[in-house]
């Protein structure tokens, strides 16, 4: 195989969709450590949505990024990303975008083909890397999305996904320091949990009376532990409501972080409480135990946590998988059939033991 000089790195989302993607990207890196990487990406739509670049900042894994605006139509800008990419005479290009479609998956080919890129790798074309299907070696389970994606560079080799250094962020000592300092400006130590209640879609959101029901209960049974809030700066409020509920130590940092801080604060925590988010994938990428609240938006193992001693709350509806990001007709039955009660008696089993045998990953209804 001809070793690839400048490599170009096709993949769109935000810290969540970089996150899964992880295991690929340092993948690329281990074997092409001199290549010089193009991460292509577009600008978060979101304000929640936070870019997924700003995750490897100072981490060596890409050496440069392109993005473009979400929605990209037009024939004259889509002709200028592509005499941009042309002058950047790539001889390796990493396709790792969602599968949205074999009629997208033919248009990116062709406007590959069309920048004269004649070596394009992870393209969807299978039945297997279009659709979510069934994963047989977990039982009730679809594939994850990171296993989709590895597979996909399979041509250029294997993946070992439970390798956990393949999700590292590498954070720095001083990240980690600034993470401490953060806390005890704030006057949390010792023990803390992290929560985050924000999401980007409604159909997603447990709601408000349902975590204030939860921290109170987890509040009155584990008064000496640390609360630390994080999510986007539009969540800040939501997260301050909640802390009014608990005894102990706390601290808002939503919207004051820097996603590398928020991973700092979250790898000293022993567990993390959320929604299927993008703080619940940082979580899990620094080995942080994660009690994830999930709607049945998606299929259940899709976008599940990664690693072990995960447990993921997730009632299966008839109308499962709708992908709905607001769910009208059935009131958002599916997350709303989660009870407080059911997530702290999870919670006090992790909380139990710190450092001991880690809680299976489990599904419910």
């Amino acid at each position: 195989m001809i070793r690839p000089r400048r490599i170009l790195l096709y993949r769109l989302g935000s810290m969540g969709d970089t996150l899964v993607a992880l295991p690929c990207i340092h993948s690329l890196r281990r074997w092409f450590p001199e290549a010089h990487i193009t991460w292509l990406t577009n600008l978060p739509v979101n304000i929640k949505a936070r870019a997924g670049t700003d995750l490897l900042a100072g981490t060596g894994l890409v050496d440069e990024y392109l993005s473009y605006p979400t929605g990209l139509r037009g024939p004259r800008e889509l002709w200028a990303l592509g005499c941009q990419l042309a002058a950047g005479r790539y001889d390796l290009v990493i396709d790792l975008a969602a599968a949205r479609g074999l009629a997208k998956t033919v248009r990116d080919a062709a406007f590959f083909k069309a920048c004269g890129f004649m070596r394009v790798v992870g393209l969807p074309w299978s039945k297997r890397d279009l659709h979510c299907l069934p994963d047989p070696s977990r039982p009730g389970l679809y594939e994850a999305e990171s296993a989709r994606l590895a597979r996909r560079l399979a041509p250029l080799g294997a993946i070992d996904l439970a390798d956990r250094s393949l999700w590292s962020l590498d954070l720095r000592p001083d990240e980690l320091a600034a993470a401490r300092r953060r806390l005890a400006e704030a006057g949390v130590g010792g023990r803390t949990i992290v929560a985050s209640v924000g999401t980007k879609a409604d159909a997603k959101d447990w709601t408000q009376a349902n975590w204030i029901a939860l921290l109170e209960k987890l509040g009155a049974t584990h008064p000496d532990l640390g609360l630390v809030m994080l999510g986007a700066p539009d969540e800040h409020e939501r997260s301050r409501i909640c802390l009014d509920v608990w005894p102990g130590p706390k601290a808002n940092l939503a919207g004051s972080l820097t996603v590398r801080e928020s991973a700092a604060i979250l790898q000293g925590a022993e567990l993390f409480l959320g929604h299927d988010s993008g703080p619940m994938h940082l979580a899990a990428a620094v080995n942080t135990r994660c009690l994830a609240i999930f709607s049945a938006q998606n299929r259940p193992g899709h976008w599940y946590p990664a690693g072990p001693g995960h447990h993921v709350f997730y009632h299966q509806t008839e109308c499962f998988g709708c992908g709905l990001a607001n769910c009208v007709e059935h009131n958002k039955k599916c997350i709303l059939a989660i009870k407080p009660a059911e997530v702290w008696s999870v919670a006090c089993s992790f909380l139990q033991s710190p450092s001991g045998p880690k809680v299976p990953m489990a599904t419910n209804g």
